[in-house]
Parts: C-alpha cells; structure tokens; sequence
C-alpha cells in the first residue's frame, strides 16, 4: 500500500501523542467522558418529562413559550456544568467569575426577579386566576391574564391595567372569587325624625324582596345603623352571585328605595340647620326702643 508523505507523519504524530498517554489515562478519560454523556442525556429526558407537565398543567396560558424557554435555559445550564464537573473539568474559576457576575446581576434586576418569583408563587398557590375578580385600593378589576413578570387586568372603563405580580403577593389584595362568587352589596339611607321607623323597615325589606338579580343563597338585610344630625340612619345589605355586577345592582337598589319611600309618604333627610334669632339680638346692652314723639 502506497502512502504518502502527509500520511506518514500524521500517524507517526499520532503514535508519539498516544504513546504519551497511560493506559490508566485513557480508561479514566473514557469513564468520565462516558459519565458526561450520560448527564447530558438525562437532562435531555427530564427537560422533555418537564415540557410535557408544562404543556399538560399550562395548556391554555398565553406565556407557556416563556415557561418552556425558561425550563430550557434552566436545565441546560445546569447539565452542561454538571457534566463538565464529571468530565473532571475544574469550574471554580467559572463559579468565582460567575458569583460576582451574579452579584451585580441581583442588585440590577432586584424588582425584576421579585416579579418574576411573585409569578410563580401565584401559580403554585392559585390565590388569584384566570377570571378573578379582585379590589386593589380600591378598583374592582378582573384578571385577564397572568404572566411570569405581570398580571393584565381589566377595569371597569374596559381599559386593561398591568399590575406587578410583587403587588399582588405582598399586598393587601381582595378577591371576590376566591372561594366562592357570592357578593354583599351595601347602600345607606336616612330618614327624618318624624318617620314611622315600622313603616320605614318595611319598605326597605319589601324593596329588597322585589329587587331582581339577588342571591338565593343569603337574604337581604336590614339594619338601624345610627342616629344622626338630621336623621336616623339605615344599611340596607344585598348579596348577588356576580360581583362584576355590584354596581349595577347598588343603583337599581338606590332607585328603587327611593320610588317606595317617596310613595310611602316617608321624606329622606337631608343635612339642615334651624337658627332661632332674640327678639334684642344685634342691639347693645342697654338699648331700649323707644317711640317716637308726636
């Protein structure tokens, strides 16, 4: 067999470079390179076993490619240290370099990793869901949507609001929906003095049993709540299946209450100051009035 110049001092190349290695070099090489593959391939099954349980748990949420993209670069950092620390490549400079590297990533992206780890959290306790509807200071919003880094909602106007998902773990939050949809919706009203207070209960109680859209599932309420300034004070409590709907139902309510007391005869009260003059008021001390002379 004819070989040529090249050929021949590659392999004499060889044979010097191997013949330099022991063969208990090779083995161990050949062990933790083996130990190294191995790793890689069974981060390669638990990063599909992971995907599968995202697309099966997540299935209808808009940011599942973010989980699956996050999952990806998770696992694969990790495998691939993994089986380079195997393999019996030293990685304490990396982890010296990566550390501070770490460090000065935590105090820049501080509120974005808090978000980030808020998200999850929601996930995992499943205190706020798709289609909640919550009070944050104040705003009823429902969610529409939630993210690894925010949360959409949708105001009443029908503008949609994204909210930081850090509020929504370390804040005081009220969820309407949480255990159940039911909804107390509350309206006050005064009436004079002079009222018949019997009459006065039994046109609210009536209204509230005629109101349409109420609960079945807790009644109405009435309560004497005070005696004011100017007139004697009640709370009349409602409950409705769709909180979304407070509103609506708290001014049918109010209308309604004020069409029945209006046709009882009964007048609502309003703030009013009575002033009661002396017949010397404004004169100085002393004065007398006297009639004039002819």
């Amino acid at each position: 067999m004819n070989m040529n110049i090249s050929e021949i001092a590659l392999f004499e190349w060889l044979g010097k470079f191997f013949g330099h290695i022991s063969v208990e070099g090779l083995e161990k090489f050949l062990i933790q390179g083996t130990k190294a593959v191995l790793v890689l391939i069974l981060s390669y099954l638990f990063l599909r076993l992971l995907l599968k349980f995202i697309d099966r748990y997540f299935k209808n949420d808009h940011a599942i490619l973010t989980y699956k993209s996050v999952c990806r670069y998770v696992v694969w950092t990790l495998g691939i240290f993994s089986a380079l620390h195997v393999a019996g490549i030293e990685l304490s400079v990396f982890f010296t370099t990566g550390g501070l590297i770490a460090v000065a990533a935590g105090f820049a992206l501080k509120t974005l990793a808090e978000n980030y780890v808020a998200g999850m959290v929601l996930r995992s306790e499943e205190t706020v869901k798709r289609g909640d509807v919550l009070n944050i200071d104040g705003l009823m919003v429902r969610v529409k949507n939630i993210g690894l880094r925010s949360t959409i909602v949708r105001a009443r106007d029908d503008s949609d609001i994204m909210i930081p998902n850090s509020l929504l773990v370390q804040g005081k939050i009220g969820n309407y929906t949480l255990r159940d949809s039911l909804c107390r919706v509350s309206t006050t009203i005064g009436v004079r003095y002079s009222s018949d207070l019997k009459k006065v209960r039994e046109v609210l109680e009536g209204v509230c049993n005629k109101l349409e859209g109420l609960s079945s599932r807790h009644a109405p309420i009435v309560y004497l709540t005070d005696f004011g300034n100017s007139s004697v004070n009640y709370e009349v409590d409602v409950w409705i299946d769709d909180p979304w709907k407070s509103k609506l139902v708290r001014s049918a309510l109010n209308e309604a209450i004020w069409w029945a007391l209006k046709g009882a005869g009964i007048v609502i009260a309003f703030p009013q100051l009575d002033l009661h003059f002396d017949k010397n008021f404004g004169q100085p001390d002393g004065f007398n009035k006297q009639e004039p002379e002819h």
